[in-house]
């Protein structure tokens, strides 16, 4: 269970719908973790960390899953290089 990282505004009822296409999946994504997350040096940190171990889903809080290590792979991905935050200002 990830918290808040991975979270996305979906449809209500598709929270229970793993991520398919992850470009469709991150227009749903962005806004949130551009404001809530607090500066890419923190996502790349978390991600640095979470591959050391073996992730095989991620569930956010809110949102879909991320389903097999691909999916949770092309996730960290996206994440490490978004730039968010302070890194915005």
């Amino acid at each position: 269970f990830s918290g808040d990282v991975g979270a996305a505004a979906t449809n209500p009822g598709e929270d229970h719908i793993p991520v398919g296409d992850m470009k469709q999946h991150i227009p749903l994504m962005e806004g949130f973790h551009k404001r809530y997350m607090v500066s890419n040096k923190a996502c790349r940190l978390w991600v640095e960390r979470v591959r050391k171990l073996d992730v095989e889903a991620m569930i956010p809080q809110h949102g879909r899953p991320f389903m097999g290590k691909d999916k949770v792979e092309e996730f960290l991905n996206w994440f490490e290089n978004l730039q968010c935050g302070v890194d915005l200002m």
